[in-house]
């Protein structure tokens, strides 16, 4: 075979998904979406760090737009499972326009303040415990199953490559119109992008209602999608080692803001620049995923989890701009080729009556765990500086990396 054959072979096998017409528009409604929601990502938390000087309130504003989502995705996962998930995306995309356009309003009139921010934040919680389960079960019906990794590898892909763009802007506009007019503006631009989600679903033709069947109380259909993950060794591992990293290591981004004008002494532009970084590596780290047909997936979970922390660790560090751009490429190659191994995998696991269910426990264990690892870093940055912060976490998923390979030998031992 020719290079050339080679090179074409291997995008079809990268974008596989694509070919299908739902899942297409489905994917590239959601990458404007993100781009902009990503924008507003980065200029709220320099709004915020400028309105207060405080990581303990980067922490407290993570943490009140996760609470709900951590209550409230069990249930959630109910709903996906008992409902038509394209009009909860839509619904739930409608809330967070609505959020954004909320946000530009008091921003640009010079009236935002940060309980305004925390009540929205909260608001925006509540739905996303809506869309999160929603949004993964409703990939299995946007594709045939043969791609159905492919597709949540690239949903992956989608999600972070819109870090790429959304923050760069983000900080050019922070930096040319100020840090009142500039985040206002990320969020009108943010409430102008849902227009391309909200337009992608609503063309979407696929039923994605549940099938027809018994239907029992939300507490004991709860109970049943926990049951089946406890139950099931594999998952209850991977879903331990998630809840860990997410607390522990993942919530390190809270504080980015602070590493970027406390540590490594740059401007929104530089912040900014840090985050498309971040995006870049996450992109590059989910389409190697994509490609691949890895035999050994759990294997591929310790690795990738093994390399984020220990590229965490370097990151905390580092002191100098340059090398810190370096790290967060290759820092959040290896988190998302984590986090979308761990996806896949449990994916391929779970039955499809249960699918929202389960999903919603991924969903906890990396969403829900914000609040903790938030309100944490957050602590610990204010008494400690933001380095030993993330060191000490890194740390700790270290131990939860060990303490998950020995349990997977023991089982591979017993079964043997």
């Amino acid at each position: 075979m020719t290079l050339a054959g080679i090179r074409v072979t291997l995008a079809a096998s990268t974008f596989s998904a694509l070919r299908y017409p739902n899942y297409r528009r489905f994917w590239w409604g959601g990458l404007v979406s993100l781009t902009g929601s990503w924008g507003q990502t980065t200029a709220l938390s320099w709004l915020v760090y400028d309105l207060t000087g405080s990581p303990l309130m980067l922490g407290t504003v993570m943490m009140v737009n996760t609470i709900p989502t951590m209550l409230l995705a069990l249930v959630g996962g109910v709903i996906a499972d008992r409902s038509e998930k394209r009009y909860m995306l839509m619904a739930s995309q409608g809330t967070f326009m609505a959020i954004s356009m909320a946000l530009a309003v008091l921003t640009l009139t010079g009236r935002i303040e940060v309980w305004q921010i925390l009540a929205l934040s909260a608001i925006g919680g509540i739905a996303s415990a809506i869309d999160m389960p929603a949004r993964q079960s409703l990939i299995p019906h946007l594709v045939g199953r043969d791609d159905l990794l492919n597709a949540i590898a690239l949903n992956s892909a989608m999600f972070n490559g819109s870090r790429i763009l959304g923050p760069a802007v983000a900080g050019l506009i922070i930096g040319w119109l100020g840090p009142r007019g500039g985040p206002g503006w990320c969020f009108v631009i943010n409430a102008i992008t849902y227009l391309a989600v909200l337009g992608a679903l609503a063309t979407i033709r696929v039923n994605s209602r549940p099938l027809v069947g018994e239907r029992q109380r939300v507490l004991r259909e709860v109970r049943e999608g926990v049951a089946f993950a406890w139950q099931h060794r594999a998952l209850r591992r991977f879903l331990g080692l998630l809840a860990v990293t997410g607390i522990f290591g993942l919530s390190f981004t809270v504080l980015m803001p602070v590493f970027a004008r406390d540590v490594l002494h740059v401007s929104a532009q530089g912040f900014g620049m840090l985050m498309t970084a971040s995006g870049l590596g996450a992109t590059v780290g989910v389409l190697a995923l994509a490609s691949s047909r890895p035999k050994s997936p759990g294997n591929v979970i310790l690795g990738t989890q093994a390399g984020f922390v220990v590229l965490l660790a370097a990151f905390a560090m580092s002191s100098n701009y340059a090398m810190s751009l370096v790290l967060m490429v290759v820092l959040s190659g290896a988190m998302t080729s984590y986090l979308s191994s761990t996806n896949t995998t449990i994916q391929s696991i779970v039955p499809d009556g249960l699918r929202g269910r389960v999903m919603s426990l991924y969903i906890l264990a990396f969403f829900g765990t914000a609040p903790l690892g938030g309100l944490l870093m957050g602590s610990l940055a204010s008494a400690l500086g933001a380095p030993v912060a993330v060191l000490s976490g890194a740390a700790v998923c270290a131990g939860a990396a060990l303490a998950a390979w020995l349990s997977g030998r023991r089982q591979s031992a017993t079964r043997a």
